[in-house]
């Protein structure tokens, strides 16, 4: 039942922020849609921005392979890790 109740929710919200984001960019009063314009291509860039920044970090402290294959040598050992699970 909460479930039903968060999805209609998010349903409602996005509706009204979709009619929201329509009239700021055809119905206000200039400079209001450039504005708008201006704040979602940044928003855009940001985001991607992130992600690149995550994608970066991810590969900065991720251990090379030998180093994952070594530590599953390591668990098979002392066989906290069977072969046919992974």
């Amino acid at each position: 039942m909460k479930e039903k109740l968060l999805g209609s929710l998010l349903i409602v919200i996005s509706t009204i922020a979709a009619a929201l984001y329509l009239y700021l960019l055809f119905l206000a009063p200039e400079p209001i849609p450039t504005l708008t314009l201006k704040l979602t291509a940044l928003a855009i860039v940001f985001v991607l921005l992130a992600v690149l920044g995550w994608i970066g970090y991810v590969l900065l402290t991720t251990g090379s392979p030998e180093d994952v294959e070594k530590l599953v040598r390591e668990l098979e050992e002392k066989g906290e890790l069977s072969e046919e699970g992974g």
